[in-house]
């Protein structure tokens, strides 16, 4: 079964390098998510998903999983982790990504994973126990790193994170690499990037960037930001009381509107959109809702979750002067449709954006180029934001 997850990853185009391909040989999976096995049997656990293994449980939202084997052999060959390397794992999950590189490492290398919940931590060390690997697994706040493992050779984070940790950056040596799922808006937390950066003197310069989705890092003490965010259910209450959702917005322009104006935009919803397909020609939907949400202003986006027929996670576009919205959703089948209620000031603006995608050649996930600089000191891109302690710098066209 790990042989034919091997080939299946090779014909896909995710896996190249034989060493890589080789740990995925060697590391049964099933040690690592042995309940899972037991109740769905061992093809369950070879097929190419991620596969969770920790829920809330307020909320019932995913906390901790196993990735999806696709991403995870993108990611260990942008890394690149070679024999005698000294790896720092950011997120231990249940382990099995630890194992890949320890065995990618050798005897001669080391490899420390650093997990903020303990309980995961204690599953993740019993499965290295069984699969006899040398990863370490550690309980600690990820983005703090772990300097007892310092200078290490690389990182990689299986968390998503809006800015890079300066521990990261202080504990690889210099001329290391890093590879990290970055949030390229931060009022979209699904619009991702992998990309793997090498170490210079006072930041990071992007080396290969793909597509790819993971859960927020999280942090010791720290709410998820979302729960901070402004938001506006958009619904109906028929008689009796009853109610019925059929859109959340969350965002920055949400937080300035008074009662009237939330009215209005919950009234703009609820009315008759005008619906248009938008023509990707083979791009990816990923790559045109990242280039929006880059291009428009932050003080202009919200998050959509719309609930009922056709549930999902779509882009939303808000205009304050009209009380008009625009959402771009995407599909199952690679395409994104464009809705547009109430005036014509946020369907502008996105369309506007959607016209500068194609002039620039309608750039995919992976022509993105970025550079991030810690201090005062703004690097040049086509979009730059401060994010903490650095800035954040994006070309973008093929």
């Amino acid at each position: 079964m790990r042989r034919h997850l091997v080939e299946r990853l090779r014909a896909g185009g995710y896996l190249h390098d034989d060493a890589v391909a080789a740990a995925f040989v060697a590391v049964p999976r099933e040690l690592f998510l042995a309940a899972h096995a037991e109740r769905h049997g061992l093809d369950d656990v070879y097929r190419d998903d991620a596969i969770v293994t920790r829920r809330d449980a307020t909320t019932g939202q995913p906390t901790s999983s196993s990735s999806q084997p696709a991403i995870m052999a993108r990611m260990l060959e942008m890394l690149g982790a070679a024999a005698g390397d000294r790896i720092l794992e950011i997120g231990a999950g249940t382990g099995y990504n630890a194992a890949l590189l320890a065995r990618l490492v050798g005897d001669g290398g080391a490899v420390t994973s650093v997990e903020l919940d303990a309980d995961v931590a204690v599953d993740a060390r019993r499965a290295l126990l069984a699969a006899k690997s040398p990863a370490r697994v550690e309980v600690g706040d990820g983005a703090r790193g772990w300097p007892a493992a310092a200078p290490v050779d690389g990182v990689i984070a299986t968390a998503s994170t809006e800015q890079i940790p300066r521990p990261w950056f202080d504990q690889l040596r210099p001329g290391g690499r890093l590879v990290v799922p970055l949030r390229l808006s931060p009022v979209v937390p699904w619009l991702q990037a992998v990309a793997s950066f090498r170490k210079v003197r006072s930041g990071f310069d992007a080396v290969a960037v793909t597509g790819g989705g993971f859960m927020s890092l999280r942090r010791s003490g720290e709410a998820d930001p979302r729960g901070r965010a402004a938001r506006l259910t958009v619904g109906e209450v028929a008689d009796g009381g009853r109610g019925r959702v059929h859109l959340e917005l969350a965002g920055p322009p949400l937080a300035g509107l008074d009662v009237a104006a939330r009215q209005r935009l919950v009234m703009t919803a609820l009315g008759f959109a005008r619906r248009r397909p938008i023509g990707l020609e083979g791009a990816s939907p990923l790559a045109l809702l990242a280039y929006v949400a880059l291009a428009l202003p932050e003080e202009r986006l919200v998050e959509v979750v719309r609930s009922g027929r056709g549930a999902g996670q779509a882009l939303g576009a808000v205009d304050a002067v009209d009380s008009s919205l625009a959402i771009m959703t995407p599909d199952s089948g690679g395409r994104v449709r464009l809705d547009a209620y109430g005036g014509r000031g946020a369907e502008r603006a996105v369309l506007s954006a959607i016209e500068r995608w194609g002039l620039a050649g309608r750039p995919a996930v992976g022509d993105v180029r970025m550079t991030i600089r810690y201090g005062s000191v703004r690097p040049h891109g086509w979009r730059s934001a401060r994010r903490g302690d650095q800035w954040i710098a994006l070309d973008w066209s093929r």
